[in-house]
């Protein structure tokens, strides 16, 4: 018996290392080295067999029955740990041994002694659909270090007319304070197992009323929210450090641990707090901040993702200050306007659609005509949406109805879509360097949960619930030499300008979306930044944010997991989707995604830049963009997304009447045979993009206003931004 038990559970380990995703990469149809990863999935699927031909000679015909009741009972077991949600990993395997050793002796009372179930348990936690608590945790690829990625070294010399893109990023040099308050002296001591949060947040404070400081951190860990109470550390004041201690070679050794979520889910909670969250005064959590319609109606937008409570559009505006007076052309940095004497330092520029079929969003788009699943677009003329929204620094004021902008204009501005400016208060200086921030949460993770697999507490705490660093309302920032692991969703740029974050790792569970630009974020820098696990939607953004730069972002996917460049269309309403952004130098991304709802997009507007990209994971020959919502599906995958469509929309509604269920399903049924395109055209819902030195194996069809040059080759300049 005892023995039995052993290898029992050699088997499920077996099993657990055995990716389906990996073993595809044999097949030669994918872009991918195969790597030490790989060739161990390979060891452990073989060695599985040999377990399975093993009992097929003892059983043979009943094998398939035996196998079928372990994979069911693996899925009632999992599902049991996932309502548990232990954050503790010894808890986690515990339960699934017990599982095992329960599994073992209900096969040895009925005579037999079968390994396959065993290796199927491991099997589908390996790829279980609905996801695993703490299950990185346990496979072997998890341990290994990839291989590094080769340099970039441009062949041809490409000379085409871009946007400038060197204004991203910190713009000044910020003074180095001599205020460093060392959270030793303050009684908050390393290692201890007290929540500290109350304290550092007290220190915070303190600091920030006295005109700024570092807040230091001597090597230790540190804990915070312990008390289950969603609560998060806040940064509400200008002139603001966190910093930790490193070691002789700059690794941090000063590690901050959030051992709770943060999660608020009762309205927007896509925009839960953050761990450390910036400008939480000036703008709260759950709630978007921009200019508002001018023709507002009382519209609920509600997605089909179980996470999505809806949102009635309400919004935080900034307050009015003038008109804009002339036109002015891309390139400049002067602005007339009517007065200049309340304009602050910071302001959005706004532009209105002034005709009923929505002429300015059109022209942001670069579309004739706006398709009519695209809802939020087609509210832009009707409800006069000021869909250009650019969040600016104002460098001078050059006398009372003149002023010069920190950066030249990146399009033009015309009297014809009644151009404005609004004051807009901002922290400065924010710096958060030279430490780790790590969370307790145990990795459990399916994205947007799965309609009655999760409730809708659990897909929310999944997708929004543990957050790394949010800098919002925030202009002249840092985030440098920081280590973020265990973060569904690790970092945001929210409404913010000039952050510059830096030399970044990003590890630990997989999560919802790696790096985000969100609402107003313009400007910014994200350099040398390294993945060392998967999220869902990668890298990339939301809502107006313009100018903003990715260089030198790497992926490293020892096991086989694809990322995408990632958009998601209007964030709300009033705004637009993300233009003008610059993506270079960036090793081990595969598609250029869409995944927005459907009513949000198109996932991006024009003139968004791809340079010297080496992709990873593609299928040999598919096409290299790729909208989500219009993705064709067989008849299997209407009928599923039909049933899920129906689930989610009557959990949301509370609304169970079987006629009303068959209705949503028929909705959704004709939704998809009506939206849905080939793969091929998907490219046409993109328009005026460059890729430039964008090394794939997939096509790129040919098309006016895509740019694509040197697919095969990198280009010279290697970098369009200046170090």
């Amino acid at each position: 018996m005892i023995q039995f038990i052993a290898i029992s559970i050699l088997c499920y380990c077996i099993g657990l290392q055995i990716s389906i995703s990996d073993l595809k990469c044999f097949s030669h149809q994918i872009k991918y080295e195969i790597g030490t990863a790989q060739i161990l999935c390979l060891v452990f699927f073989l060695t599985s067999l040999g377990f399975i031909l093993y009992d097929i000679i003892n059983v043979k015909f009943w094998l398939m029955l035996y196998a079928c009741a372990a994979i069911f009972v693996s899925f009632l077991f999992e599902w049991f740990i996932s309502k548990i949600d232990s954050q503790s990993l010894v808890v986690d395997i515990f339960l699934r041994f017990i599982a095992i050793i329960i599994f073992a002796y209900i096969i040895c009372v009925y005579g037999l002694q079968l390994f396959t179930p065993f290796v199927l348990y491991g099997l589908y936690i390996r790829n279980c659909p609905f996801g695993v608590a703490h299950g990185k945790d346990l496979y072997l690829s998890t341990y290994l270090t990839r291989r590094t990625f080769p340099a970039i070294k441009g062949r041809n010399i490409i000379k085409i007319s871009l946007p400038d893109f060197n204004y991203a990023g910190l713009r000044r040099n910020i003074n180095q304070t001599t205020n460093i308050c060392d959270v030793s002296t303050y009684g908050i001591v390393p290692d201890a197992t007290d929540d500290i949060l109350d304290r550092v947040q007290q220190l915070i404070n303190d600091v920030g009323e006295k005109g700024g400081g570092v807040i230091y951190f001597p090597k230790g860990k540190y804990y915070f929210n312990k008390g289950g109470m969603h609560a998060f550390l806040q940064i509400n004041y200008s002139n603001v450090a966190i910093q930790g201690e490193v070691d002789e070679n700059g690794r941090p050794l000063s590690e901050l641990i959030c051992c709770s979520d943060t999660l608020c889910g009762a309205k927007n909670p896509w925009l839960s707090p953050f761990f450390i969250t910036a400008g939480e005064s000036l703008q709260r959590s759950n709630i978007f901040f921009g200019l508002q319609f001018k023709n507002k109606k009382n519209i609920i937008t509600r997605s089909g993702s179980l996470a999505d409570p809806g949102s009635d559009g309400e919004i935080l505006t900034p307050k009015y200050v003038t008109k804009i007076t002339g036109n002015a052309l891309t390139g400049s940095d002067v602005i007339e306007v009517q007065d200049a004497s309340t304009i602050g330092k910071y302001i959005i520029i706004g532009m209105y659609n002034t005709t009923k079929d929505g002429n300015l969003i059109k022209e942001i788009l670069g579309v004739d005509v706006l398709r009519p699943e695209w809802k939020t677009s087609l509210r832009a003329g009707e409800e006069m949406s000021p869909s250009f929204q650019w969040l600016i620094e104002v460098k001078e004021k050059l006398n009372r109805t003149k002023i010069r902008l920190s950066r030249p204009l990146l399009r033009n501005i015309d009297l014809k879509y009644d151009p404005c400016i609004f004051n807009v208060d901002m922290l400065e200086n924010i710096i958060i360097r030279d430490i780790k921030i790590s969370s307790q949460w145990n990795g459990l993770f399916r994205h947007h949960g799965f309609p009655m697999y999760y409730n809708v507490s659990q897909a929310q705490k999944m997708d929004y619930g543990w957050n790394g660093i949010n800098m919002k309302r925030v202009a002249q920032g840092c985030i440098q030499n920081v280590v973020i692991e265990n973060f569904t969703n690790p970092l945001y740029v929210m409404d913010s300008r000039n952050i510059t974050c830096r030399n970044i790792s990003i590890r630990g569970y997989d999560g919802h979306q790696g790096i985000k630009i969100y609402g107003h974020a313009c400007d910014n820098l994200f350099e040398n930044i390294t993945f060392y696990c998967h999220f869902a939607d990668m890298l990339g953004g939301e809502g107006n944010a313009y100018g903003n730069v990715f260089s030198h972002i790497y992926y490293m996917n020892p096991c086989f997991k694809p990322v995408d460049f990632d958009f998601h269309g209007f964030s709300e309403g009033p705004f637009s989707p993300p233009a003008y952004n610059l993506f270079e130098c960036i090793y081990g991304f595969r598609y250029i995604k869409t995944a927005a709802a459907m009513y949000n997009l198109p996932g991006c507007a024009q003139y968004n830049t791809w340079w010297n990209i080496m992709s990873e994971g593609e299928k040999k020959g598919a096409p290299l963009f790729i909208c989500l919502p219009y993705v064709r599906k067989n008849v299997f995958q209407k009928t599923l997304s039909s049933i899920s469509r129906m689930l989610i929309t009557s959990v949301q509604n509370k609304d169970f009447n079987p006629k009303h269920m068959a209705e949503i399903c028929q909705q959704r049924a004709k939704e998809i045979e009506t939206s849905s395109m080939k793969k091929e055209e998907h490219q046409s819902l993109y328009h005026n993009i460059y890729c430039i030195g964008f090394k794939t194996s997939c096509k790129i069809r040919s098309q006016d206003d895509i740019y694509n040059i040197s697919q095969q080759d990198f280009v010279f300049p290697i970098s369009l931004v200046k170090s």
